[in-house]
């Protein structure tokens, strides 16, 4: 992998770039980075999943990502559709991570307002098991399922309020967040005013169809980004922007 912007750089180690780059939390929460790949028509599935515009170097990306942050904040519709379980990292990730003071690996965190999950799946099973945040009042006979399987919270009454999500996040402990969709979450996080980096895998491929776009769902504005990298293998971009 090259870097292409703001200069040139000759094979790059993507685990050691994402890994240097400046995270400073807030005061009331954890850094969010937002981690997506869609094609170069901004479809962000192939038949359903992301995985059909995956590609070994954006999985290195996405494994570079992981291992900087301290918690991955997902849907739980996302959860389903892309077959989550627990967060893995390789042993030389999980030595830097705790040279940097963090845990071996991230932790999970899920926003589902339903509670519609499958909580026999090893995802539930992991240690400390994931959090899970949902709404005031969810459906009571999933709410027991969840409270044995999930470290619950409940937060907001129609909807859940991510930024609370991430200020109990902040409480843990976590300075880094990485947000890993699906859109509908996007949208409610870029409406919400809480991302603060956008890393964006630009799949060399067009879909077509009608399939979400990055963000969905929620209302209409007008941010600015500033590109802060940009790299390239294999005709597949990688851009890192960020939002201040």
């Amino acid at each position: 992998m090259h870097q292409l912007f703001p200069r040139f750089v000759s094979d790059i180690d993507p685990v050691s770039v994402y890994a240097s780059d400046s995270r400073i939390p807030h005061s009331n929460r954890p850094w969010l980075m937002l981690n997506m790949v869609t094609s170069a028509d901004g479809a962000t599935s192939a038949d359903g999943v992301s995985e059909g515009l995956s590609s070994p170097e954006d999985r290195r990306v996405f494994s570079a990502l992981r291992a900087v942050a301290d918690v991955i904040l997902v849907a739980a519709e996302t959860v389903r559709r892309e077959g989550y379980g627990p967060p893995k990292t390789s042993p030389e990730a999980a030595a830097s991570r705790m040279d940097r003071n963090q845990s071996p690996r991230p932790r999970l965190a899920v926003v589902s307002g339903s509670l519609d999950l499958d909580f026999t799946a090893p995802l539930f099973a992991d240690h400390p098991p994931p959090m899970l945040f949902t709404v005031a009042d969810p459906p009571a006979h999933r709410l027991a399922q969840a409270e044995a399987a999930a470290e619950v919270h409940r937060v907001g009454d129609h909807q859940v309020d991510l930024a609370e999500v991430l200020r109990l996040i902040g409480h843990t402990g976590a300075d880094v967040v990485l947000a890993e969709g699906g859109p509908s979450l996007n949208g409610q996080l870029l409406a919400a005013g809480l991302l603060d980096e956008l890393c964006w895998t630009i799949s060399p491929t067009l879909a077509g169809g009608d399939t979400s776009r990055m963000t969905r769902g929620a209302p209409s504005r007008f941010d600015r980004l500033r590109l802060d990298r940009v790299s390239a293998q294999d005709h597949t971009l990688f851009l890192r922007y960020l939002t201040h």
